[in-house]
């Protein structure tokens, strides 16, 4: 009887078994859920101290403020119009409606540069502002400058917000929102304020514009230019003009600056700011105290001028000050008045670190920290370079009995919104 092999369950159906699990009892349930729970707990306990050792740094990167940068504008080495004047030149026939166009235009350029002005109005702790004050706003001019995500930072004057309790901004749409002063500069008459975005309504949010900084470098004498704030010593003021001269200069506290005149009238009390046709900021009349003197017209500060000043305040740092007011020694005054060359100290402000330092008027600064400086603008553009709080060496010449001698001082700089 032959047998043949074959292979499959028919052959071996009796060596088939079906493997079952053996049933969990109490005790092996109760292991399994203390099990995960401890992996729970190792769990949260590692998570909670990842979160712990990282939190500050997500916080810190979430909540990062952007920088704001001003680009310095290069002066040109020749006035465009200058350079075309010995060129014959066919005037074009004007008419009344070529005036009446260009009125349309002006007035255009103004609204949309209109929507970056705000008004500033400030009380004490105990005073409050009436509903016309709050709308029609009834402090200084302000205009809302390149900004972070989070804010949105106003140039105003100092005197608007000086020992002020509460500060309101209000937008050209009668909108008012509180602010806080962010930093100030009363070397120029110049603070930012601050006013969260989120406190702003969608409304108002669509109407208002930043400013764009122009290049007053290229502003000359003759060009047409436009007034806006409070420059006539009311709110929402308007004028068009031109500049009478960009040659003048206002000397202050360890600066000087290039003034913009103008045709345009204006008030002492006024504050106010300058754009051109292009509707971009050529000038600020923040600092009528410095720039007005006796004039019944509007003067402006040159932007270009004080762009990194307006940098440092913007992003909330100090403008570093020492208090000299001083004037530049030329090779001229120099050789007509045998004075060696250098920055000769008119006044020294009180309670300044220059005059702590031992800085007298008549001495004439030579360097900073071992580097020549022989104009203002020079000192100022190397004092920006530091920091208030670090100190730096003066070196000077002071007259004696026979003639001027070397000296130098350590100066502490400080901050110039404590000046």
């Amino acid at each position: 009887m032959s047998m043949e092999n074959k292979e499959g369950p028919e052959k071996f159906s009796f060596l088939q078994e079906v493997i079952k699990e053996k049933p969990l009892n109490r005790k092996k349930l109760m292991q399994k859920a203390i099990g995960l729970a401890a992996a729970g707990i190792l769990f949260g306990a590692f998570a909670s101290i990842s979160f712990c050792v990282f939190q500050p740094w997500f916080h810190e990167q979430i909540n990062a403020e952007e920088e704001i940068t001003i680009p310095k504008d290069e002066e040109p080495e020749e006035h465009p119009q200058e350079a075309k004047a010995e060129e014959e030149v066919k005037e074009p026939e004007l008419t009344l409606e070529n005036f009446k166009e260009l009125e349309r235009a002006l007035y255009q350029v103004a609204a949309g540069a209109n929507k970056s002005i705000v008004s500033v109005t400030s009380a004490g702790g105990d005073d409050n502002w009436t509903e016309e004050e709050r709308k029609e706003g009834t402090g200084a001019c302000g205009v809302i400058m390149p900004s972070n995500s989070r804010e949105y930072l106003i140039l105003t004057m100092t005197t608007a917000v000086r020992d002020a309790e509460k500060i309101q901004v209000t937008f050209g749409d009668g909108a008012s929102c509180d602010a806080t002063v962010r930093q100030k500069d009363e070397v120029l008459g110049l603070a930012v304020l601050a006013v969260d975005r989120n406190h702003v309504s969608d409304s108002t949010k669509s109407q208002i514009q930043e400013a764009v900084l122009g290049n007053s470098n290229m502003t000359y004498k003759g060009d047409v230019v436009i007034a806006l704030g409070s420059p006539f010593g009311y709110s929402k003021g308007m004028g068009y003009g031109i500049i009478s001269s960009n040659k003048n200069t206002v000397s202050v506290a360890d600066r000087t600056y290039r003034l913009l005149d103008t045709d345009i009238p204006a008030s002492k009390q006024g504050s106010g700011v300058l754009f051109n046709t292009d509707g971009e900021v050529i000038g600020f009349t923040f600092a009528a105290d410095q720039a007005m003197d006796e004039s019944s017209t509007l003067r402006v500060l040159a932007v270009s001028d004080v762009k990194e000043e307006l940098e440092k305040l913007l992003n909330g740092n100090s403008v570093p000050y020492i208090g000299i007011v001083g004037t530049n020694v030329t090779d001229e005054i120099a050789e007509a008045q045998n004075l060696p060359k250098g920055i000769y100290v008119k006044e020294i402000e009180a309670d300044s670190p220059g005059m702590a330092a031992g800085v007298q008027c008549g001495d004439i600064i030579t360097a900073v920290d071992g580097d020549p400086v022989v104009t203002v603008k020079a000192l100022h553009n190397k004092l920006l370079t530091f920091q208030p709080g670090d100190e730096v060496k003066l070196s000077a010449k002071r007259l004696g009995s026979e003639g001027y001698v070397d000296i130098s001082y350590n100066v502490v700089i400080g901050g110039a919104e404590k000046k």
